[in-house]
């Protein structure tokens, strides 16, 4: 059996963990720069707020409304995402941290065990420890781990918990569940399922796999055989990323291309940092630039790739070809509004292959002095050493109405009077 626990309106619920008064409230979370609704809590959602909707259209209706609106803050909704995944690791020792907020459980072990029980203790538990609603989803595969855990979420009757512990119960389960919402099925591939007659998770689940795979393809016909109790996905570690991106929108117009320069520069070393935290290396960069789409100046943007001679993690040799790159494509004369690179071909460092010739590009030395550079970083606060190509210049986000990193910095601990 599996379990699928999914924190609800997740970033919503961490703001409301430190200010009980927002208990019942309605609650929005902001993109980068406060431009785009990306959560809502429940009370939000009931008032009709969409998502993905621009906030300066819906700033009126909120603040006639008393909704909290909170800029974006990833320090906390990172960190306490790492304190669910710890608390669900006390339950299980196989887990699958399938995003910041959802991760699924492995209870192969406990088949003894009343797993709605079992389920609800979990449930309590991060609860109690650290604030946040969780609602939990348990079948014979990931697929109905999923299906169970979105009608624990959309059913209050259950409580935050639905069990898919018999085959009569999975059955009638499968029955309320459209096409377009099983997990990987989507838009695209349930509007053609539908065209064929098949327009509810039961509906796919009747159908021979064999047929499915022949009429679509093997991705739906493993979902097929999930729905019929067929285990095909198994739990996976966390994968590594297979690319890596860092691009900004700027507060000013960017028209000097030695300032363009450095921030690029800038992009690289950030990104070359999370490419050695993950234990990779990298052989194609990617750089690109555009003006604002939006406004009545000539529109120019370009994107150029780049193929090293060798694998590398080092920042200084990535930072040399961005601004190979960046020389190509940039134009003098333009307003550029974004800029950004992006790291690919990834493999892990330790499947690096040098050819009979290589001169061991990333050796010894260059990795060293990288570890070097990492660890004071993050002792001391990112940019505390950098190359002398980078920017000196910080990149904010606008955040206006960003809350304080309660569990993470010692001047912003919550006060409790």
């Amino acid at each position: 059996m599996f379990a699928l626990v999914d924190c609800n309106n997740f970033y919503a619920s961490c703001e409301r963990v430190f200010r009980p008064r927002l208990e019942g409230k309605p609650i929005v979370v902001l993109s980068n720069n406060d431009g785009i609704i990306i959560a809502r809590s429940a009370e939000a959602k009931a008032m009709g707020i969409p998502m993905a909707a621009a906030e300066f259209k819906w700033r009126k209706f909120m603040k006639e409304n008393n909704v909290a609106v909170f800029s974006s803050n990833y320090t906390l909704y990172g960190d306490m995402s790492a304190r669910v995944m710890k608390i669900l690791a006390r339950f299980t020792p196989e887990l699958e941290i399938y995003s910041i907020d959802e991760a699924f459980l492995g209870l192969h072990r406990f088949k003894t065990r009343d797993l709605c029980a079992y389920a609800r203790e979990i449930r309590a538990t991060v609860l109690k420890w650290t604030g946040l609603p969780v609602s939990i989803g348990v079948g014979q595969t990931k697929t109905l781990a999923k299906v169970a855990g979105r009608i624990a979420k959309k059913e209050p009757v259950h409580e935050g918990v639905y069990v898919l512990e018999s085959p009569e119960k999975t059955a009638k389960s499968l029955e309320k569940v459209e096409i377009t919402d099983i997990w990987g099925v989507g838009h695209r591939w349930g509007e053609r399922l539908t065209n064929y007659g098949i327009k509810t998770a039961a509906d796919l689940a009747a159908q021979d796999p064999r047929v499915v795979r022949k009429r679509f393809n093997v991705v739906l016909e493993r979902t097929a055989r999930e729905l019929r109790g067929e285990s095909c996905i198994e739990l996976e570690d966390l994968p590594a990323r297979k690319q890596i991106m860092v691009s900004r929108s700027f507060r000013e117009r960017v028209t000097d291309y030695e300032h363009m320069r450095g921030l690029v520069a800038g992009y690289i070393a950030r990104a070359c940092e999370k490419l050695r935290g993950q234990g990779s290396l990298t052989r194609c960069i990617s750089v690109f630039l555009h003006t604002s789409p939006h406004s009545a100046e000539t529109y120019y943007g370009n994107f150029r790739t780049a193929k090293l001679n060798q694998y590398t993690a080092d920042t200084s040799r990535c930072i040399t070809a961005a601004t190979r790159i960046l020389k190509q494509i940039f134009r003098r004369g333009y307003r550029y509004m974004k800029a950004g690179i992006m790291l690919t071909d990834l493999t892990p460092q330790r499947r690096q292959q040098l050819t009979l010739f290589a001169d061991q590009e990333y050796g010894p030395r260059a990795k060293q002095k990288m570890k070097t550079m990492d660890f004071i970083n993050s002792k001391y606060g990112s940019q505390t050493v950098r190359l002398g190509a980078e920017s000196k210049e910080r990149w904010y986000m606008t955040q206006n109405r960003l809350s304080p990193a309660c569990t993470t910095r010692w001047d912003e601990l919550l006060v409790v009077k």
